[in-house]
């Protein structure tokens, strides 16, 4: 379980141990009574860290960082899932940059066909406005040029392979 997670039973439990009622911890800690029962409640998210810092400090607690956490299999595994999808993606992605690099004639007809699936995504607003652009900006370059830049989209390159109008090429 997570600091967060606890944090409200923490403090309650600390508060009551010594007896303080809300509004004296509140006051010693230099917090509004409202936002020590936020805390205590799990209801304050976006707390600032010196605000739990005077409470924790008014409670004479210090919060102390594992360095060794113990990781979640569950979270793990779909963490290797990702990433393998991810990988997918990208080898994909290559192989047909490959493929429109070699083949420019073929490669017309193939990016004419991605094109179509840039303009339903527009016109059905199934995806981001920002991908559409993105995507209607390289398929607009020469093949060799377009296998260039899909081979290398930096930053880009998850989210670009996610949101692919190639799918069709290897279904």
């Amino acid at each position: 379980m997570s600091l967060i997670a606890e944090l409200p039973q923490i403090v309650r439990d600390r508060r009551r141990e010594l007896g303080l009622s809300q509004h004296r911890l509140a006051e010693a800690a230099a917090v509004s009574r409202t936002t020590l029962s936020h805390v205590e409640r799990g209801k304050a998210p976006h707390v600032q860290t010196d605000v739990l810092d005077r409470i924790l400090r008014a409670l004479d607690l210090s919060p102390r960082l594992s360095a060794v956490a113990t990781p979640d299999p569950a979270r793990l595994a779909a963490r290797a899932a990702h990433q393998a999808r991810l990988h997918g993606q990208r080898e994909r992605h290559l192989r047909l940059a490959v493929e429109l690099a070699a083949d420019s004639r073929a490669a017309r007809g193939r990016i004419a066909r991605a094109r179509e699936v840039v303009e339903l995504w527009r016109r059905k607003r199934s995806c981001s406005p920002l991908y559409v652009r993105r995507w209607t900006e390289l398929l607009s370059l020469p093949p060799a040029q377009l296998a260039r830049r899909m081979a290398s989209l930096g930053e880009w390159e998850d989210a670009m392979f996610q949101n692919t109008p190639w799918s069709w090429a290897w279904t």
